[in-house]
């Protein structure tokens, strides 16, 4: 099992948007002692996206790129309907960067983008919607 972490910039905010818009129900959420969440999680089915905020001590996200080369693929479960979460999401104002479709290597699937710039794709086998 892999639980990846990715860093952004207001953990807060993604815990919101991924429960909000993509319905995935929040893990975790720890404040430090000044109240600000600095590490979440949601989860995907069996897996769990954490969200960390920067470290004090880097370059800011944005001038590391660390966005451009994140790309999170969830595989949807055989009974989920893709094309009616396509929908949902469109729907919601979530930012498409890829539309639905049928691709070569077998899968059925779209691509957005979430508040810091990760590309999250969602992929069925192609023909099961």
């Amino acid at each position: 099992m892999l639980w990846p972490t990715i860093t952004v910039q207001d953990v807060d905010a993604s815990l919101a948007f991924y429960r909000d818009k993509l319905g995935c129900p929040v893990d975790m959420r720890e404040q430090d002692a000044n109240g600000t969440v600095f590490l979440g999680s949601v989860e995907v089915g069996d897996t769990v996206i954490m969200f960390e905020s920067p470290d004090p001590g880097e370059q800011p996200v944005a001038d590391r790129g660390a966005r451009s080369g994140v790309t999170l693929t969830i595989l949807l479960p055989i009974s989920h309907n893709i094309d009616a979460f396509y929908t949902q999401l469109e729907a919601k104002g979530v930012r498409i960067c890829n539309t639905i479709g049928n691709r070569p290597w077998g899968n059925r699937d779209f691509a957005i983008r979430d508040p810091d710039g990760y590309c999250l794709i969602f992929a069925k086998q192609a023909g099961v919607r």
